[in-house]
């Protein structure tokens, strides 16, 4: 695969903002304040999981041939996981289900759930880009 058929640039730039913007959450003081901070943190993590989740299927379709059949969501974290582009299938399954939170209910108790998971979920997002970036200089 050449490195331009797989750009980690928006996943890149979807990171850094999620950095930002956790940073500000964790220095802020004001509670009312800090709360429309972990908004946004919590949108930057769903924008942040769900450009990872597209980067992996199209490495995974791209430089193994897989299909959309092979690639379940849960496939797609095995089958990264072999290659060694994630540290842990399990902890990528937490930020699915944390994401699927997201989609069907809005409350404190979840909210509150991500925001715990965000330094851990950074780690895991750093880690991927750069093996991905490792694998894609090496072609």
């Amino acid at each position: 695969m050449k490195k331009s058929e797989l750009n980690l640039d928006v996943l890149k730039d979807s990171l850094k903002t999620l950095k930002e913007c956790y940073n500000d959450y964790s220095a802020e003081k004001d509670r009312k304040i800090k709360d429309y901070i972990k908004d946004s943190c919590i949108k930057r993590f769903e924008y942040t999981y769900e450009t990872s989740k597209k980067i992996m299927n199209k490495f995974l379709k791209k430089e193994y041939d897989k299909t959309e059949k092979d690639l379940t969501i849960n496939n797609i974290f095995r089958e990264m996981y072999g290659l060694d582009l994630i540290r842990d299938f399990e902890s990528w399954a937490d930020y699915r289900e944390k994401r699927n939170f997201t989609s069907h209910e809005y409350n404190e108790k979840y909210t509150d759930s991500i925001i715990d998971i965000i330094p851990e979920f950074i780690g895991d997002v750093e880690y991927l880009i750069n093996h991905l970036d490792g694998v894609l200089k090496d072609e």
